[in-house]
């Protein structure tokens, strides 16, 4: 089980989704959620600046008004404050685009790009593969 899951998804719908199967599937022990990238951001700024680590994973939305997905973890990778540069990023996406998959790809901090909506196959899969 892991501490801390943030999800980061303009939908409420989506989040709501998120939400519900990681409580169910004993997936996190915390979720923290944000409807704005920006809001994120701040948030796991101050956490870094007061000393805490990393979340365990993150579920950041590709496609989002205001600051999108690609612009969070560019604007992340670069945080100073960020403690380390290891792979917690979840990248998911509505719309099934080969070029964000692979762009997914090229970040140290994504861990993988799935398609919309989250399952519970797909979180008991991840949670196989941790332990």
């Amino acid at each position: 089980m892991h501490k801390l899951a943030i999800i980061i998804d303009d939908d409420p719908i989506s989040i709501l989704v998120c939400e519900t199967l990681l409580k169910k599937t004993g997936f996190a022990e915390k979720v923290v959620s944000f409807q704005d990238a920006v809001d994120g951001l701040a948030f796991l700024t101050n956490r870094f600046e007061e000393g805490e680590g990393l979340p365990d994973i993150i579920f950041l939305d590709v496609l989002m008004p205001m600051m999108s997905g690609w612009e969070f973890l560019e604007a992340y990778e670069n945080l100073e404050s960020l403690p380390e540069k290891k792979a917690h990023v979840m990248m998911l996406s509505a719309a099934f685009d080969p070029a964000d998959r692979k762009k997914a790809g090229t970040s140290p901090l994504v861990t993988d790009f799935i398609s919309k909506p989250i399952t519970t196959e797909i979180l008991l899969g991840m949670m196989a593969e941790k332990s």
